[in-house]
């Protein structure tokens, strides 16, 4: 017993000085623990694959907690898999999301549930109900967001990571947004 409390002791004491070690910005933990998941879909990519084949893996994962819920999220999808895929079935989801009344709504609506009124106010208060209606019923369409009762809206809890790595994608293209720094590595 002496033995496996002075193991644990060793342990702790070990990931107290690790974690001292650690740099501040959590993007740079996240962009190295990242580019450690990019190595290894690069060297599972490379295996078995004549060159010129395509092959490789897309993935997204997050962890979020917001309005007092937790999302967490992973999704892999084969880039074979991809590029045999037809597009056009994403373009009803990115449709929806494809306008600024529309992301500032989920925007709204990612912190938790809100009211017809809350969601009104989002909107800047000068788009009328009927826009407002037009807008949720997009958006419930493509499978974002539910109403769980009258008047009040919510994301689909399996939506939620999904969106904010659709919108940090986005960022991630627009010109001027984010830097190039984290997360990137030549080929």
């Amino acid at each position: 017993m002496e033995n496996r409390l002075a193991a644990l002791e060793r342990r702790i004491d070990r990931l107290e000085e690790q974690q001292a070690k650690t740099p501040a910005s959590g993007r740079q933990i996240a962009a190295s623990s990242s580019l450690e998941l990019v190595r290894h879909f690069r060297e599972r990519a490379m295996e078995g694959h004549a060159p010129g084949e395509t092959a490789g893996t897309v993935a997204y994962t997050g962890a979020a907690f917001l309005g007092g819920h937790e999302y967490v999220w992973a999704g892999e999808h084969p880039v074979a898999e991809l590029m045999a895929t037809d597009w056009t079935a994403a373009a009803g989801t990115l449709e929806s999301m494809g306008s600024p009344p529309r992301l500032a709504l989920l925007a709204a609506l990612v912190g938790g549930p809100r009211s017809r009124a809350e969601l009104q106010e989002a909107l800047g208060g000068e788009s009328s109900t009927g826009h407002l209606y037009h807008h949720l019923r997009e958006l419930q369409r493509a499978g974002l967001i539910t109403q769980r009762r009258r008047g009040a809206y919510e994301v689909v809890a399996r939506a939620v990571i999904p969106l904010l790595a659709i919108l940090a994608a986005a960022l991630d293209v627009s010109p001027g947004t984010l830097t190039d720094e984290p997360g990137q590595e030549p080929a």
